[in-house]
């Protein structure tokens, strides 16, 4: 039975006051299904309608809404958007999200999913017709103007709601003559006690961990599942059936944050959770007879690494939506480290949802309307699309493909093959963000490969020095504040460049040559828009820096610690186009050679090998040219009174001091680089040397 008909959008789901939504609430509860209500008017007004709609609730959670004066039920919570990730485990009857300061749509996405069956996501907008020009924090750091601001993202999405029978919205129409129905409070939902209990398919995969602890298996499952499957109440009746008299060890839990353990919590007892915070965790490393962890891709690889290469049996829960953390990089790089490890691994998942009815409206609007299941078409290798000749290439904006819904479906798939953190905010910044382009390849009439790029610099002297300095940080621009902050040199953000933040190739079609013509085409247009140089920001591993080093890009710079999704240093890549810029990658990679070579053994351990001979011993690194004077003055300079850019320039200063003490200080002070302390007295080491040079 269809929930709601959907036919005349305006008449069934455009209310006016908040007694028309009672009807379609209830039959959503008696349907275990759950709604989304916009009400959109002004700030105030929604945040009384809000109140209305949950007074009677213990179970809600207000985003980016200050608790105000007016009496609440106690157990209500108020958060900011930021602090999403940390109730993702939890269970709620309602949500509110105020969007009328910005709206996260990875914090969005991923409290849906704590909502429970007859419950309601309500999100408070401006009214419906002005919200697309709302300057809000979100369009501020794209750079957009209060003036002129829009976006394109805000109107698409409304267009979705027409489509899905989840979405009411709630208006308020000053110039209705109908009476007020006065809003009758609904108590909380109480869950049916058959929900309690696990369900078939969850007791499967408890049985086989209990056997797995029994047998003291050494294996890693991985249990990865849409949000609201009911991971985290299957671990909690693990842990009870284990039981306190654990005769291999105590079952060991950890998760980015202990609050959003509460469903496990409630499951397990009266067995308390065996919790340890995942700092400690790493740095004691208890004994247990199974390690837990819970949302495990919100966890950097390179933890996760040493989690499972300590303990034997581990099980690993995440959730497949990627509103979490990682996303696509935990589960496309976790099975080759587990092998890597030498250990077996099970991959395990439910399907059948514990917080709500099946055919969910909420969860289908959500997934739809934020393109979380579109998928790249596969082009077959022996088809005539394989042949260069038939590359076309085009440029498209964020306007552009909010206009055309087609593509966009294709380029957001091709996105999602691109990277391992892509979520629903990058939808968002795709339409809305007025510095990144779409560079798309076809092959005939297919879309074979893509290029995301994002224009940065071309600030002005005062504002990069600054930057240099670590006095400012700006939104975007991440390379050339990289170089400018990092590596020390300003100048990297006064010129104009394209950053490629995303390159992808139809899976079928790689090994082809398509990213490097895409690359090409790139690197013309630039040249033609006088820019000054094109550059990417990754982490490094042999096959992609090859890639790039192959299409003539250069290393510039190596981030000293491992990216949180892959466990790899972020390394940056430019290939010049200016004069400046080539000089500018010059006195980058002598910068780079003497760097890498005072760091070799105090920063880089989680740079393998070949990949350090790759880089290290590059042709380009290979020289034995060396900064020049001045160069190095304006470093030392930076390291004196900056307060960014720390370990960049210490070879320089080590190399200038004679006394030993000074250089054991130095040495120091580059093995505990964050030790603020340290840091001072390393600076204040530089200022002395520049006073008695100037003498």
């Amino acid at each position: 039975m269809s929930l709601i008909a959907t036919k005349d959008w305006t008449t069934l789901r455009s209310i006016t006051q908040l007694a028309n939504f009672r009807g379609p609430l209830l039959i959503a509860r008696q349907a275990g299904h759950r709604l989304m209500l916009v009400i959109a008017m002004t700030e105030e007004q929604g945040i009384m309608q809000a109140q209305q709609l949950t007074c009677l609730s213990s179970s809600c959670l207000w985003v980016d809404i200050l608790k105000n004066d007016q009496p609440q039920p106690t157990e209500q919570q108020y958060i900011s958007a930021a602090q999403a990730n940390q109730y993702l485990g939890t269970s709620k009857q309602y949500v509110v999200y105020n969007a009328h300061k910005g709206l996260n749509a990875n914090a969005l996405c991923g409290l849906s999913g704590t909502i429970m069956a007859g419950g309601v996501l309500i999100l408070l907008t401006p009214p419906t017709a002005q919200w697309h020009n709302n300057f809000d924090t979100q369009l501020q750091d794209y750079g957009q103007s209060a003036a002129t601001a829009h976006s394109h993202f805000i109107q698409w999405w409304q267009q979705q709601w027409q489509q899905h029978q989840a979405v009411y919205v709630l208006h308020n129409k000053h110039h209705q003559q109908e009476k007020l129905i006065k809003w009758q409070p609904l108590p909380d939902v109480v869950q049916p006690s058959n929900l309690l209990e696990p369900t078939a398919q969850q007791q499967s995969l408890i049985d086989q961990l209990v056997t797995a602890y029994n047998q003291q298996a050494s294996v890693v499952f991985t249990i990865d599942a849409h949000r609201g499957r009911g991971k985290s109440a299957c671990l909690g009746w693990l842990i009870k059936t284990v039981g306190k008299d654990a005769k291999h060890g105590d079952i060991i839990v950890t998760a980015p944050s202990k609050r959003a353990l509460g469903t496990m919590i409630q499951t397990a007892e009266p067995q308390p959770i065996n919790f340890y915070a995942l700092d400690i965790l790493l740095t004691t490393l208890p004994k247990g007879g199974m390690l837990i962890v819970d949302e495990a891709a919100a966890i950097p690889l390179s933890q996760l690494t040493k989690l499972i290469g300590h303990y034997s049996l581990v099980v690993l829960s995440s959730t497949q939506d990627g509103y979490e953390g990682s996303g696509q990089g935990y589960r496309l790089k976790l099975p080759r480290i587990i092998n890597t490890l030498g250990q077996k691994s099970k991959a395990m998942t439910l399907t059948q949802p514990m917080r709500w009815q099946a055919n969910d409206p909420l969860e289908a609007f959500i997934r739809n309307s934020f393109l979380c299941d579109v998928k790249a078409p596969d082009i077959d290798k022996t088809s005539p699309y394989n042949a260069k000749e038939l590359l076309t290439y085009s440029q498209v904006t964020g306007q552009q493909l909010a206009h055309n819904n087609e593509l966009l479906k294709q380029v957001y798939a091709l996105l999602m093959l691109a990277h391992y953190q892509t979520t629903p905010q990058d939808l968002r910044i795709l339409l809305d963000h007025p510095d990144h382009i779409i560079h798309l390849c076809h092959v005939g009439d297919q879309l074979a490969g893509l290029a995301w790029v994002a224009i940065e610099g071309g600030l002005d002297t005062e504002l990069a020095q600054q930057i240099a300095l670590g006095k400012r940080r700006i939104q975007g621009h991440l390379l050339a504040q990289i170089l400018a902050q990092q590596a020390g040199f300003s100048d990297a953000c006064e010129m104009l460049s394209w950053r490629i933040q995303r390159l992808v190739v139809l899976p079928s079609l790689q090994g082809k040559g398509l990213g490097s013509s895409l690359l090409q085409e790139i690197y013309g247009l630039a040249e033609a828009s006088q820019v000054d140089y094109v550059g990417a920001s990754f982490a490094v591993s042999t096959d992609i820096l090859g890639f790039w080093q192959a299409n003539h890009f250069s290393p510039a710079w190596l981030g000293m610690r491992a990216d949180a999704a892959t466990g790899l240093n972020g390394v940056q890549v430019i290939r010049p186009i200016s004069t400046a810029a080539i000089q500018l990658a010059q006195h980058l990679t002598c910068h780079l050679r003497g760097y890498l070579e005072f760091g070799k053994g105090l920063w880089f351990e989680s740079v393998g090998a070949d990949v350090w001979q790759q880089l290290y011993f590059s042709d380009i690194l290979s020289t034995n040219e060396l900064l020049s004077t001045d160069q190095q003055q304006k470093l030392l300079i930076q390291l004196a009174s900056g307060h960014a850019g720390f370990s960049g320039p210490l070879y320089l200063l080590y190399q200038k001091l004679d006394d030993e003490m000074d250089r054991r200080s130095i040495m120091h002070a580059a093995q505990n680089n964050t030790h603020k302390g340290l840091q001072r007295d390393v600076r204040h080491l530089a200022r002395l040397l520049l006073e008695s040079s100037s003498k």
